[in-house]
Formats: structure tokens, C-alpha cells, sequence
């Protein structure tokens, strides 16, 4: 495939300025740098990647890098000719260079065509983990279809082995047990540690010819390749990965990345297989041979307490993934990719088993039993006698003929059984004869958007179960979810009754709910009294609800004085509410200091800096004070001056947000961390994947191009809106702050009356400023489309998913642009 035009163009130009700067070394260029600035973001790598075509610079480092060598040049008496020094020619070279890369032909660069069998390769960047073969998890509306990845004690050693074979080629591998995370493991390393090869992922048992024959053409040379074999086994036959096959892929540099399932790794030992049939033995043998090559790398399927402290700490952050939290608190005896990955199937057998004509219709009931009484609050195990009295409930006239040919054992049987090698719908306990449902299950049944009511029979039999035993409190909770409050009140009384601080509070809102001539409020005012942190914070939200402030504020300032967070940032709302601003100041300055990330990003919101009086850069002949005619106006626009610098701060935002990419990766950010932008970024975005934080990248590039192109920047979606507050705030400071600098910039610019007017910048940039509401700790909530705030105020989605949503308004950026960053 040709080079790119512009690219193309750029690198010509590139070779005439070193021919007429007289040929500098590029480190003698990143010195010179170093001498001007202090420091230098430039390497010798970087400049050979320019010259090879490998990269495109940014524009403001371009520009450090051509400073630098017209600084050499003039210390060899070198006059560089104007096209060649001049930064606007640079400008609309490297424009050139970024600007409509044509794709591959799919023919040539999408695939691998043998026969019939297609083999599909494309960069590691834009592969998909689901058709590489890492397990599906539950659906979740509006989220990515995997959850958040937690790291995993073996990453660093798959890493270090995938950065050894980067350059050289080299086969990784990966054993662990069914649903260990291995595939997911692995492809966050080579997302991680490969992000500029490409994969190919071939079907299994594929003659790997073809492959080698691809990756060994002289047009693929520019190329890097990750071989991704997930089940190594699978391609351990003849005509697949023999040790031949193996060399000549090495020999390209390739990487492959392969994974295993360590039953059958075992299979591959020489102890094994001395005692199979001679047959296989011989086929299985040549495998044996190529997995005595490499020293394989372990993942447990037990998390280690390391790997879960790790999610405990995503959990700690804003909007944690749910299907983490609910493999952190369910998993039980399973692994946590052992629970996400198994869930789904069982739940699919259960909900189409009753519909199949040879479906077990008593053992579905049996699950059923099971899971409502889950639902309803009991989490001990349940005697199998109680399920099969209860699944009664469940059966219709329609089921009887299947009936009788399904009893009560071969039910049970059914619902017990181990299923992909995880779990039964009923799984066993140490006590005998006691099941109870596979969480999971319990889970998805309760979030379905039709869920079934609970039958009277199975209520009666929770309240019978839990009586006496510590399982009233979650009874009672579910009844007064299902409304359920005669059931509820007789969970909670007797508990109260023995001076039960959350039952007494419990019991006051159903008593408050029921009879409210009753004197339910003495119960709060025990639990106000004698009651933990946690109980006084929800005892202050009860108030609030009702409107009695004061007394809210003293629950709230009762259980912040024993160092609650949220309570601190709540006080700070109420005050917010009443306009005593410098109180709620203090309030959310303490909620900060102990750790509240709402509180934290408050202090983030972009502001617009002022110069101080008799400082403003903007013309010296232009009199604010001055009358104007208003017939005489002129739309307005950015002066010349103002786009130079807003320009160059989101080319800075970006180098830096760059820099921190790489950084952060999908790690998710804490209170504490310290960034340049995306730590600023508002909280409810502080746990999205390295994928999200790079189109928020983007946003930054976008608005520049927009500039670049002679344009205002037109804000088209929420985070080219909050990137271009933050590009605001940063060319206001530097306006104030670094005048020196602001001159070198816009030199050859005219001054214009408007220059550095951030304020109007702000007030007519933006269709509206609804997006920093996301920083507001009084306006939590707000984000969702189904809030009725904002459903009143006609706001839009401000989810994290819904931040590159573009406005109806406006006209759409074109989808293939690609990255600059």
C-alpha cells in the first residue's frame, strides 16, 4: 500500500530542512531544545519515527523540535529559507499529514482470505475482546459490554514478557483454570503493551500457513503482528503450531499471545502422556514439544487478597461497575471472572427450560422457590423439602402432562447439577440437604423490568425461615420494598423491641408509612441519640425529605463530628441551598479532606482566570469605557490573537492528557490522584476505561482542528464542552500569568479590540454551560435523562456513555477521523 499523500509530502519537507540546517544529529537537536526550555519533550526515537514516516508530530512539539534546529542552524551561520522556518507552512503540512488517511482496502488489510475460511486482522486498538474469545458477562444498559478490568497479579509478568518479545518476537502463554479471566488478561496486556501492532485471530484448528505467508510480505514489512491463539490446544494438531511453524513465525517478529486451559496443559506432560493410546499420544506429542519451549504464566481463579483489594478500591469510587459490585459481594466460594462468565449461561438454561417441550418444569419451579425466597431476604441455606412444598406455587394447569415425567429427585437432580464447570442453579452447602440459588440468578430476576411478584406461600415461609434469626432485618427491608408493610412491621418490632438501633429506625419509617398518628418518631429519636454515623446520616436524608432542615443539619453535623464524608459534603449542601455559601464551602472542604470524590471534583470546575487591573493584554487602543453603536456591530468572532493562544492551550491539554493515557490506561482515579486532565474531570467519569478517556481526549483535538481550519471552535457534544472550558481556563491563566510567552505565540498577529476576552469566549462559545453541573454536589442526580430536574430543564444525557452524543443542532464530525493523539 502507497504511503499517504500527505504524509508523504510532510517527510519531504522534513529531509529538505535537515539538508539546509546542515544535516544536525537528532541529539544534538533534543540538546538545544533542553538549553532553550529547561527541559525537552523531544528523543532521538521520536525524531527517527518523524523521518520514517512511523509518526506524526504534534503541532506544538513540531514546533519545539523547529526552534531548536533554526537555533543550530544560526549557530553555524545557516540562514534556514522562509518556506522551511516558517510554523504556519508546518501547520498545514502536519493538517495535511493527520487529515483523511485513506483506509486499507478491506481485501488487502482486513482479512486473511484461504478458501472459504477468512481470518480477520485488524489493529490491536480496534479489536474486540468478545470475538477474541474473553467470556460475555450480563448486559448492562448503557455500559461498555464488559465490565471495568481490575488488574490481575500476573499482569506484570505477561506484560514484561510481551515487552521482551515486542521487538523480536517471542510466544506467550497463559494457563489458568475455565473462567479464570485468562482471555481478559490477555487482552489487556496487549491493549496495554502492543496498542501499535496488529492481531490476527485465527478460527481454531486453522492451517497457520497462510498467516506466516501474510505476515512475511514485503507490504505487511511496516507492520507489527500479535498471532492471538486463545486455547492454545486448539492449533497444537497437525498442519497448526508444531515447533516448524512456530520458528518461521518468530523468524517475522511476531508476538503470540496464547492461552490455556491448565486441565489440559496437564494433558500435554509427559506423565500423561505415557499412559494414553499410542495414537494420540503421537498427535498430542508435537504439542508436548512446542510447550516445552516456553515457561508458562499461571492465573489463578481465586483472586489473591491483593486483587481484591484492588476492587474493593474501584468499588470505593463514583458509579463503581454494578456487575463487579455483585461478583464482589456473591461470588462466594467462585472466582470473580468465574461468576461473570457463568452467570449468564445458567441463567439462559433457566428461562428457556420451561418453554422447551422436553424442559424440566418442576426443576424450574424449584429455582424459582429459590430465588424469591433469595429475594425476599433469606440468604442461609434452604432444606430441599421447603423448595419442593414451595415450587407448587409456580406450576400451571399447562405443565401437568411434563409432570409426570419429571419427579421431585430428577428435579432436584436437574437443578444441582454442575453446569459449565462452575456451578448448579442450586448450589450445595455444608449443610446437608440445604441449597441456595446461584447469586447470579438472584440478581438478574430481581432486576428483570418485569419481575414477578413474590407468592404469599413463599413471603410467609421467609418470615417463618428468618424468625428468630438474624434474617428478620433483610426480610423486613424486602417487604417494605414490595409494600409489603403489615409483613415489614412484624419483621422489625420484636428486633426493636430488644433495642435494635436499625430496626428501631426501620420500624419508624414503615410505622410513619402506616399510621401516622402513631408515635413513630420516638424511635428516631433513639436512634438520633445512641445510633452509629450511618444511621444519623439517614435519619438527616429522612428529615430533608420532609423539609425540616434544622433538624436534617444536626443528623447530618452528628454523624460528620464522627468523621462521615458524605455527611459533611450533605451539611454543605443544605447551607448551599440557603445561600450561606462560605459555610458550604467549609463543609465540602472537609468532605474533600476526608476523602469524598463529589466534594473533590467540586473544587475542580474550570473557571475563567482575570487579569489583574492595568495588566489586560488586549489592545492598548481600545477604550472599554468608549460608546458604541449597536447598529454599527458586527457579528462577532475570535480575534487572531485569541485564537493563537486558545489554540495552543488545547494542543497543550492534549500532550499532557496524552502523557496520562498512558499512564492511568483503564486504571480508574481516586480523590487523591493529581492530573492535568483527566483527574480534573468531573467524578461520575473518574472509573471509565482508557477507551472513554481517549475520545475525551479527542475532544481537544477536534476543537483545535476547528481552529485550525479558520473556524470558532464549535463545541458538538458534553466533552468537547467541558474540554473547551478547561481550554478557556488554561488560556486565561496564561494570559494573566505568562505574558512573555503569549507574545512569543501571537507574533506577526495584529492586535484587535476583543483579544483575550475570555469572558465573552465563554458566555458565546457554548449553547449553554449545563454541563458543569456535574460538578455541583447539590445537583448529584442531575445527570441522568430520568431525573425530573432534568427532564425540566431540558438537559441532556451527562453519563459518562452519553458524552460524545452529539447535538441535534449542529452539524456531525466526520465518524472516520480517527485519532491525532
Amino acid at each position: 500500500m502507497t504511503e499517504h499523500k500527505g504524509k508523504r509530502k510532510f517527510r519531504e519537507h522534513l529531509e529538505a530542512l535537515f539538508a539546509a540546517a546542515g544535516s544536525p544529529k537528532p541529539a544534538a537537536i533534543c540538546s538545544a531544545s533542553r538549553d532553550r526550555l529547561g527541559r525537552s519533550s523531544l528523543s532521538v526515537q521520536r525524531i527517527s519515527d518523524w523521518r520514517s514516516g512511523k509518526h506524526t508530530p504534534t503541532n506544538k512539539l513540531f514546533r519545539e523540535f523547529l526552534r531548536a534546529v533554526d537555533s543550530l542552524a544560526r549557530q553555524r551561520n545557516i540562514a534556514l529559507p522562509v518556506a522551511l522556518a516558517d510554523p504556519a507552512v508546518w501547520d498545514r503540512l502536519l493538517r495535511a499529514a493527520r487529515a483523511k488517511t485513506p483506509s486499507p482496502a478491506p481485501e488487502e488489510s482486513r482479512q486473511i482470505t484461504v478458501g472459504a475460511v477468512r481470518i480477520p486482522i485488524r489493529p490491536v486498538a480496534e479489536s474486540d475482546p468478545l470475538e477474541l474469545g474473553v467470556h460475555r458477562t450480563s448486559r448492562l444498559e448503557g455500559a461498555p459490554p464488559l465490565p471495568t478490568y481490575v488488574p490481575r497479579d500476573a499482569d506484570s509478568a505477561v506484560s514484561a514478557q510481551l515487552v521482551e518479545a515486542r521487538e523480536t518476537g517471542g510466544l506467550v502463554l497463559l494457563v489458568g483454570e475455565s473462567t479464570a479471566g485468562k482471555s481478559r488478561c490477555a487482552f489487556e496486556a496487549v491493549r496495554r503493551e502492543l496498542p501499535e501492532h496488529w492481531i490476527i485471530a485465527p478460527p481454531a484448528a486453522s492451517d497457520l500457513s497462510p498467516v506466516l505467508a501474510h505476515v512475511s510480505l514485503p507490504r505487511s514489512g511496516r507492520r507489527r503482528w500479535v498471532l492471538w491463539l486463545d486455547d492454545l490446544d486448539r492449533f497444537l494438531l497437525p498442519g497448526g503450531l508444531d515447533q516448524g511453524m512456530l520458528s518461521a513465525i518468530l523468524e517475522q517478529r511476531v508476538v503470540v499471545m496464547a492461552t490455556m486451559r491448565s486441565e489440559v496443559y496437564g494433558n500435554y506432560s509427559e506423565r500423561a502422556l505415557r499412559g494414553m493410546d499410542a495414537d494420540v499420544a503421537s498427535v498430542r506429542r508435537l504439542g508436548s514439544r512446542v510447550l516445552n519451549l516456553i515457561e508458562p504464566l499461571v492465573l489463578d481463579r481465586q483472586w489473591s487478597e491483593t486483587e481484591m483489594g484492588r476492587l474493593r478500591a474501584h468499588l470505593a469510587n463514583p458509579n463503581p461497575d454494578s456487575r463487579l459490585a455483585d461478583a464482589a459481594h456473591h461470588h462466594g466460594v467462585h472466582g470473580i471472572a468465574e461468576y461473570l462468565a457463568a452467570g449468564p449461561k445458567l441463567l439462559e438454561e433457566f428461562l428457556t427450560t420451561r418453554r422447551q417441550p422436553k424442559g424440566h418444569p418442576r426443576g424450574a419451579a424449584l429455582v424459582q422457590a429459590a430465588i424469591d425466597l433469595a429475594r425476599a431476604g433469606i440468604s442461609t441455606p434452604l432444606p430441599a423439602e421447603t423448595l419442593l412444598e414451595l415450587s407448587t406455587c409456580y406450576l400451571c394447569a399447562g405443565d401437568a402432562s411434563r409432570l409426570q415425567a419429571e419427579s421431585p429427585e430428577q428435579a432436584l437432580a436437574w437443578a444441582t447439577e454442575i453446569q459449565f464447570g462452575v456451578a448448579g442453579m442450586l448450589v450445595a452447602t455444608d449443610t446437608t440437604e440445604a441449597w441456595r440459588p446461584f447469586d447470579y440468578l438472584v440478581d438478574a430476576v430481581a432486576s428483570a423490568v418485569e419481575a414477578t411478584a413474590i407468592p404469599d406461600e413463599v413471603w410467609e415461609a421467609a418470615v417463618t425461615h428468618a424468625n428468630g434469626g438474624s434474617e428478620l432485618l433483610p426480610v423486613g427491608r424486602s417487604a417494605f420494598r414490595f409494600g409489603r408493610l403489615v409483613l415489614s412491621e412484624r419483621c422489625f418490632s420484636p428486633l426493636a423491641a430488644q433495642g435494635n438501633h436499625v430496626a428501631m429506625h426501620d420500624l419508624g419509617f414503615v410505622q410513619r408509612e402506616r399510621r401516622p398518628e402513631h408515635t413513630w418518631s420516638a424511635w428516631y429519636r433513639t436512634v438520633s441519640e445512641t445510633g452509629t454515623p450511618l444511621q444519623a446520616r439517614a435519619l438527616g436524608a429522612l428529615h430533608e425529605i420532609e423539609g425540616r432542615w434544622d433538624k436534617a443539619a444536626a443528623c447530618y453535623e452528628r454523624a460528620a463530628g464522627q468523621g462521615d464524608a458524605l455527611a459533611m459534603r450533605l451539611r454543605g449542601v443544605i447551607a448551599q441551598r440557603h445561600s450561606q455559601d462560605d459555610e458550604a464551602h467549609e463543609w465540602y472542604v472537609r468532605a474533600t479532606e476526608g476523602g469524598d470524590a463529589v466534594a473533590t471534583a467540586f473544587f475542580n470546575e474550570p473557571r475563567i482566570y482575570r487579569p489583574e487591573m492595568g495588566h489586560e493584554l488586549g489592545s492598548e487602543t481600545w477604550d472599554p469605557n468608549a460608546e458604541w453603536d449597536e447598529e454599527d456591530e458586527e457579528p462577532w468572532q475570535m480575534t487572531a490573537r485569541t485564537s493563537r493562544i486558545l489554540s495552543c492551550n488545547l494542543e497543550i491539554l492534549a500532550d499532557m492528557a496524552h502523557e496520562e493515557l498512558d499512564e492511568l490506561g483503564d486504571q480508574p482515579i481516586s480523590p487523591n490522584s493529581f492530573g492535568i486532565f483527566f483527574a480534573l474531570l468531573p467524578a461520575s467519569t473518574w472509573n471509565q476505561p482508557r477507551r472513554w478517556r481517549r475520545r475525551a481526549l479527542r475532544a481537544l483535538d477536534d476543537l483545535n482542528e476547528d481552529i485550525t481550519l479558520g473556524h470558532a471552535p464549535e463545541p458538538r457534544c458534553a466533552a468537547e464542552e467541558l474540554a473547551l472550558h478547561f481550554a478557556l481556563e488554561s488560556a486565561s491563566a496564561m494570559t494573566r500569568d505568562q505574558p512573555d510567552l503569549v507574545a512569543e505565540f501571537t507574533q506577526g498577529l495584529p492586535e484587535q479590540q476583543g483579544d483575550y476576552d475570555w469572558g465573552v469566549c465563554s458566555d458565546l462559545l457554548f449553547q449553554d454551560h449545563d454541563v458543569l453541573f456535574l460538578y455541583d454536589p447539590m445537583m448529584q442526580g442531575l445527570e441522568h435523562p430520568d431525573n425530573p430536574l432534568n427532564q425540566h430543564m431540558g438537559i441532556r444525557n451527562l453519563r459518562p456513555e452519553g458524552w460524545f452524543e452529539e447535538f441535534g443542532n449542529v452539524s456531525p464530525r466526520d465518524p472516520s477521523r480517527g485519532f491525532t493523539h
